[in-house]
């Protein structure tokens, strides 16, 4: 049996993107692995271990953040993993950044396997000395060094999972505390279904923000207010609100956020709406329900064609609830099915 210690994010540890860890470790441990979490670095159990996993927001407060990044702490971080490098089997970085972008590459010589929740198609991305993290904003957004990764170092980066295997079944974040032993079979994730009556044509909410990181949700905001079909738009809602108009939605907008995959996305497909979103072209990630035109429609990153696929989508909207269906049957697949997930673990510590 192989040990798999997890430094993990103490401010949500009890629902972030270990949650599949939690739910799939029997079946984890059938197959060799055996899970323990830890939240203190300090912690001398984690010096025996032979893989050990590194939840990079567990330095939030420190370097993990560039408005905080120093020398000293990161000095103080890379004394930390060579210690570990010297008394482990395998160190991995989790590198929970939203972005396909990382401002982490400063520490990858340090680990073995670098693993991101969503990466480029074309590695080359990596080694170029970009002027944004995000690369549909082509230099919008200069508040962030952006840190380059080496050449020699490109080969560690690692496609894991990303944040539609956390926990999205209604209550869960009301129960967070219980959400990573609150079992499915008790208490199971509820998805609606596609070809219900649906009253809304479209729907997005969200408010206009002043930071260059809400240029596509300001231009998703304007544009919703010049369409003629039935939508809802602008004013936060509760969440039980929410989620009943994404389930009285024919199709609902997820634009850009902080990074491409958003917890949006999944919330979507769970309430059986057609997702529209960005181009997801430009990389691979999982749980992927992004494929276009077969599980979700794209536009733009600049929304110019936005207005235009909302019409069409629902001139022709039984080919779309087809597409919104296959979006839910692979979803689901993937948080019902636990073989993706424990590939994508043995493709990490291999």
């Amino acid at each position: 049996m192989k040990t798999l210690k997890i430094l993990d994010w103490p401010a949500f540890r009890y629902n972030s993107e270990t949650h599949p860890f939690y739910k799939w470790h029997r079946q984890l441990k059938e197959r060799g692995i055996e899970t323990q979490f830890f939240t203190n670095h300090q912690d001398p159990r984690l010096n025996d271990a032979d893989f050990l996993l590194i939840h990079s927001r567990y330095f939030e407060h420190g370097w993990q953040s560039i408005a905080k990044r120093t020398q000293e702490n990161e000095d103080t971080l890379r004394n930390l993993l060579i210690g570990w490098k010297k008394t482990v089997g395998m160190l991995l970085w989790y590198d929970a950044a939203d972005s396909t972008g990382s401002n982490d590459f400063p520490i990858i010589d340090l680990v073995d396997k670098f693993v991101k929740k969503q990466v480029f198609k074309s590695t080359k991305h990596y080694s170029e000395r970009s002027k944004s993290l995000r690369i549909w904003m082509d230099g919008e957004d200069r508040t962030e060094i952006v840190y380059p990764c080496p050449q020699d170092q490109l080969h560690k980066i690692t496609l894991g999972w990303n944040i539609g295997l956390n926990d999205y079944r209604y209550f869960g974040y009301k129960m967070s505390r219980l959400s990573n032993y609150l079992g499915y079979g008790i208490y199971p994730m509820k998805f609606s279904a596609v070809d219900k009556t649906r009253e809304l044509d479209v729907s997005f909410r969200g408010t206009v923000l002043n930071h260059p990181i809400a240029k596509q949700r300001n231009k998703v905001i304007q544009l919703m207010q010049t369409m003629k079909q039935q939508r809802a738009e602008a004013k936060r809602l509760s969440r039980k609100e929410y989620f009943n108009e994404l389930r009285n939605s024919k199709m609902c907008i997820s634009p850009y956020g902080w990074g491409e995959v958003c917890y949006r996305d999944f919330e979507i497909v769970i309430s059986g709406a057609l997702l529209i979103k960005p181009s997801m072209d430009h990389l691979s990630t999982f749980p992927d329900v992004y494929i276009p035109h077969e599980t979700y429609i794209p536009v733009s990153w600049e929304l110019n064609d936005l207005a235009e696929t909302v019409e069409r989508s629902l001139a022709n909207y039984n080919f779309a609830k087809q597409i919104a269906q296959n979006g839910q049957d692979v979803y689901r697949k993937a948080v019902c099915e636990p073989t993706a997930f424990m590939d994508a673990v043995f493709r990490m510590i291999s």
